[in-house]
């Protein structure tokens, strides 16, 4: 009964303070490990100002409108918006704002394989075969079939897109580009991917050679809803999303958050959503999600966790110290520290997530400008930010 008392008195005090610093102005930081709110006369004076002058310096490309910047730092995270959706407008984004996460995806799916692999229902070296509703004899070469790893650390010679995408004129404008691409891309069922798969021909013995490949990560989809008899979007948001407390990353955004999504810009031109979650299993790119559920995300990575570590091992060396493991990139080199990363680019979207072991930071942040030159730009952030934190 004592325990009891004291349990009650505890959570009160908590419940307590949240409510009466609901009453302060613009709260920032998000969660700590017990989910209580701090404010923002509660930040580090320095952590902040090293945001604020980062994201102000990257708000210069022209290009760039606007910034979410998740920080995971000691346990706690926080979250900085700059800049508006819509150029003119003045709507800055939020921790409501959701975006689409395109690739980092991929690491969900990776996630999901390593727990398989701990579960005795996948083996890295396992052909692929043993997985597919058929007999593939073009998926070998010269009796070296793909195996799980491969699919995991884009090695498998599979192409990068789909058939009709990989024809695609290099001498299209980028604008002229997304547009082809897009329309090929809303053409896609699970049909005509089992008809392109007979259709490959390996060119070299799997695992030799790195090949980014969108193709490989919905097949490794499709895998792991053949071992655990279930549809994959649907074991992604259970087996992950939902045990991280991830309310607001979903395939199919629902009805009532569709005013929260972002718009999305490439070279300034408003672009479409995507359908990616509609046409095969959304493996490669379809998840979207919300800052303050991706510093969650980060939090899981943290853990002491077995499905984590696995995911986070190294599996192929792509060069000195720059590794893959399960769609994981892991870097070190004499320029960096040891990270995890992956970075999403979309045709409405920009976003990258970096992961620091050894130092407990993570930084996850979007954009809703998809232009190449982006890229550098989101990348450069991080690491500025990064280096003046550690």
């Amino acid at each position: 009964m004592k325990n009891l008392f004291t349990k009650t008195v505890i959570l009160f005090f908590i419940f307590f303070s949240c409510k009466s610093q609901n009453k302060k102005i613009k709260s920032v930081v998000i969660n700590c490990n017990k989910s209580i709110e701090i404010y923002s006369d509660s930040i580090d004076k320095h952590v902040k100002q090293i945001i604020d002058k980062n994201a102000q310096k990257t708000l210069k490309d022209p290009l760039i409108n606007s910034l979410s910047i998740g920080l995971y730092v000691n346990n706690v995270s926080y979250t900085f918006h700059y800049g508006e959706l819509t150029k003119g407008k003045g709507d800055t984004p939020t921790n409501k704002t959701i975006y689409e996460i395109a690739s980092v995806t991929k690491t969900f799916t990776g996630t999901l394989a390593s727990k398989a692999v701990l579960e005795g229902k996948l083996n890295l070296e396992d052909d692929i075969q043993r997985y597919l509703p058929q007999t593939y004899p073009n998926l070998e070469y010269k009796g070296d079939p793909i195996k799980i790893k491969h699919l995991l650390t884009h090695t498998s010679g599979l192409p990068g897109g789909y058939e009709e995408m990989n024809e695609i004129s290099s001498n299209l404008s980028e604008i002229e580009f997304n547009n082809t691409y897009l329309k090929l891309e809303n053409k896609q069922t699970k049909e005509k991917f089992f008809k392109d798969l007979s259709k490959i021909n390996l060119t070299e013995k799997p695992g030799n050679t790195f090949n980014y490949s969108n193709f490989g990560s919905n097949l490794m989809g499709y895998i792991l809803e053949k071992v655990y008899q279930k549809p994959f979007q649907q074991l992604i948001i259970s087996k992950i999303i939902e045990k991280q407390h991830m309310y607001d990353t979903h395939f199919h955004t629902p009805r009532d958050k569709r005013n929260r999504l972002a718009n999305g810009y490439l070279l300034g031109k408003p672009r479409p959503e995507t359908n990616l979650a509609k046409t095969l299993w959304g493996a490669e790119g379809a998840l979207k999600s919300t800052t303050t559920d991706m510093l969650k995300y980060i939090r899981y990575q943290f853990k002491n966790d077995a499905i984590v570590k696995e995911s986070h091992k190294k599996l192929y060396e792509i060069d000195t110290d720059y590794w893959i493991g399960y769609y994981w990139w892991n870097i070190k080199n004499q320029n960096h520290d040891v990270h995890y990363r992956h970075d999403g680019g979309i045709s409405r979207a920009k976003n990258v997530l970096v992961i620091y072991p050894e130092k407990k930071i993570g930084i996850s942040i979007f954009t809703n400008e998809s232009a190449i030159s982006v890229n550098q730009e989101l990348s450069n952030l991080v690491y500025n930010i990064y280096n003046e934190l550690k």
